[in-house]
């Protein structure tokens, strides 16, 4: 008998990765952990953005 497994990993892609990295590198102290969600979320959503910007840009 076949039993399905999914697995989710972090990161799941480069965007994540990177949201991460610069997550690390900024000063968290001070910050309740709804504030540091949000500030991730935001460097996620601004590199999506970049890229796709980017991606309509003829080189």
């Amino acid at each position: 008998m076949a039993e399905n497994t999914h697995l989710e990993t972090f990161p799941a892609n480069k965007l994540e990765a990177l949201a991460m990295l610069y997550m690390q590198h900024q000063n968290l102290s001070g910050l309740t952990p709804e504030q540091v969600l949000d500030k991730y979320q935001d460097a996620y959503a601004k590199m999506r953005n970049h890229e796709r910007v980017k991606g309509q840009v003829q080189y």
